[in-house]
């Protein structure tokens, strides 16, 4: 399904903060709820596991906000695996409670890797857009802010999503360059996660077989 989140195993109390995360972030807002099977089933308007088009980066949005509100209420995020052979599968995300932390205020966004050569920031701070200005100078084609103030783009030299042979090697130095460039402004990947009903029939083919990255910095 592509507008379905379900919580398993989660406290009333964090129900209503996912609820509202939902609210805030999602425009479209929710269409139904209901407990599924032992869950409690949120039914989105629209369609965010679709993850393309003019909702690609409002469904960034709305999981790197949940994600954000889960960790501040001391739930941090474990694994997110995919456990199912379906074709349209997306990942589980399994979370952790401790109670004796005190989750740290932090600031959160995402970077998507769209159609064979767009990198995209989510929600990134203003911080962040020079650094990687920088680090993609010598590989980038151009820019542009794709949806105003909310995801900013870069078209990439050649096909680093779809590289075949020593262009390979060349798109994960890049990511070395890109994660350690975020590193010096405090970013640390908090997730990698595939949120898209599998691959994308769209001629964009936004997210399309590659994880979304969630990254967070602490609040100093």
């Amino acid at each position: 399904m592509t507008d379905r989140l379900r919580l398993l195993h989660f406290p009333p109390q964090i129900i209503n903060v996912v609820r509202d995360a939902l609210k805030g972030s999602w425009k479209r807002g929710i269409q139904d709820e209901r407990v599924y099977g032992g869950a409690h089933e949120f039914k989105m308007k629209g369609n965010p596991w679709e993850a393309q088009g003019n909702e690609a980066a409002p469904a960034r949005i709305m999981v790197t906000a949940v994600l954000a509100s889960l960790y501040h209420e001391g739930w941090n995020l474990i694994s997110s695996t995919d456990v199912s052979k379906k074709s349209n599968d997306k990942d589980t995300f399994f979370f952790r409670h401790n109670s004796s932390i005190t989750p740290h205020p932090s600031t959160f966004f995402a970077i998507s890797f769209n159609e064979d050569d767009k990198l995209r920031l989510i929600g990134a701070p203003p911080d962040v857009i020079p650094v990687l200005q920088n680090v993609l100078a010598v590989h980038k084609q151009k820019e542009q802010w794709k949806l105003a103030d909310v995801a900013y783009e870069f078209k990439l030299k050649g096909y680093p999503w779809k590289a075949d042979g020593e262009a390979t090697v060349a798109t994960r130095l890049m990511l070395l360059q890109i994660i350690e460039a975020l590193g010096t402004i405090g970013f640390e990947i908090y997730a990698s996660i595939d949120m898209c009903t599998g691959p994308s029939n769209g001629d964009e083919g936004d997210g399309a077989d590659t994880d979304t990255w969630i990254l967070r910095r602490p609040k100093y």
